[in-house]
C-alpha cells in the first residue's frame, strides 16, 4: 500500500476530453464521472458579464470571431461553443460565470477559477460578487498569471483562496515567492516545468505552498507528481486519472 496521500484530481475546463472545453456540458461530464473538483477559465463579454472561456479571441472553440471582451453577452449566447468537437455538441452554448456555479454549487468539493482576462478592475469584483453570492467562496480557488489581478483579488476577498500561475521557467521564481508569502496560497505550474525545477518546487513545499501541476494525462506522469510531493493534479483524462488514483490506495 503506498503511503503517500491521495492527490486531488481536477477536471481541466470540465472533462475536456470528452466533452468541449468550458461548457455546460464538460462540467456535467466530469461530475457524472466523479470529478471532486472541477476548473474552468474566465473572460468577460463587453458587458462585462464574466464568461467560460479560455483564449482571448473567439475562433478557435466557437463559430464566431473577434475578441470575447468586445462582443455583447447575447452575441456570445448565440453562438455554437460545441459543434467544433463534435455534431452532438453543437447546441453548447457559452456560459456566464454564475450559470457554472449553480450548476456546480453542492456538486463538487472544490472549482478552481482561472481568470484568463478582464476589460477593467470592476470586473475582478463581479466574478468574486457572483461567487459569493452563488455560495461557493469557501470552494473557490482563483488562480492567474497575472500579478496585478492577484494583488486586486487579495483586497477585495481575502477569504478567497489564490493558486499563483508560472506559465513557464521565466515567471516560477516570482509565483514561489509569491505564493510562500500569501499564506495559504498554491504555486500552479506544468508539471514538465516542476520535474525540471525541482529545488524551487521543493523550496515552496518547505515553506508551506501546496502545489498543483497541469495538464497531466496519464498514469506515469500522476505518479512522478505524486512523487514530487505534488497534492493537486489537473488533468483532462478525469476517468483516466481517478482510476489511477484509486488504484493507489
Amino acid at each position: 500500500m503506498n503511503s503517500r496521500p491521495k492527490p486531488e484530481i481536477i477536471a481541466h475546463r470540465g472533462y475536456s476530453a470528452k466533452a468541449p472545453e468550458n461548457t455546460l456540458a464538460a462540467l456535467e461530464a466530469a461530475l457524472e464521472t466523479g470529478a471532486e473538483s472541477v476548473e474552468f477559465d474566465l473572460h468577460t463579454a463587453a458587458c462585462g458579464t464574466p464568461v467560460l472561456f479560455h483564449d482571448a479571441m473567439l475562433g478557435r472553440t466557437t463559430n464566431g470571431v473577434g475578441p470575447v471582451r468586445r462582443r455583447p453577452l447575447p452575441h456570445l449566447k448565440a453562438l455554437d461553443a460545441g459543434g467544433w468537437f463534435g455534431p452532438e455538441f453543437s447546441s453548447e452554448r457559452i456560459p456566464t460565470q454564475d450559470e457554472a456555479l449553480a450548476n456546480l454549487k453542492g456538486r463538487v468539493f472544490r472549482v478552481y477559477q482561472d481568470i484568463k482576462g478582464y476589460r477593467e478592475m470592476e470586473d475582478l469584483d463581479r466574478m468574486v460578487s457572483i461567487t459569493r453570492e452563488r455560495g461557493m467562496a469557501e470552494a473557490t480557488v482563483f488562480t492567474t498569471s497575472d500579478w496585478v489581478i492577484m494583488n486586486r483579488l487579495r483586497r477585495v476577498a481575502p477569504e478567497i483562496r489564490r493558486s499563483y500561475l508560472a506559465e513557464g521557467p521565466e515567471t516560477l521564481k516570482r509565483a514561489m515567492d509569491l505564493a510562500i508569502l500569501d499564506e495559504g496560497s498554491l504555486l500552479s505550474l506544468e508539471l514538465e516545468v516542476a520535474l525540471a525545477h525541482r529545488p524551487y518546487l521543493d523550496e515552496a513545499l518547505r515553506e508551506g505552498a501546496e502545489v498543483m501541476v497541469w495538464t497531466v494525462n496519464d498514469e506515469s506522469a500522476a505518479t512522478q507528481a505524486v512523487e514530487l510531493g505534488v497534492s493537486r493534479i489537473v488533468t483532462d483524462e478525469v476517468e483516466k486519472l481517478l482510476a489511477w488514483r484509486f488504484g493507489r490506495l
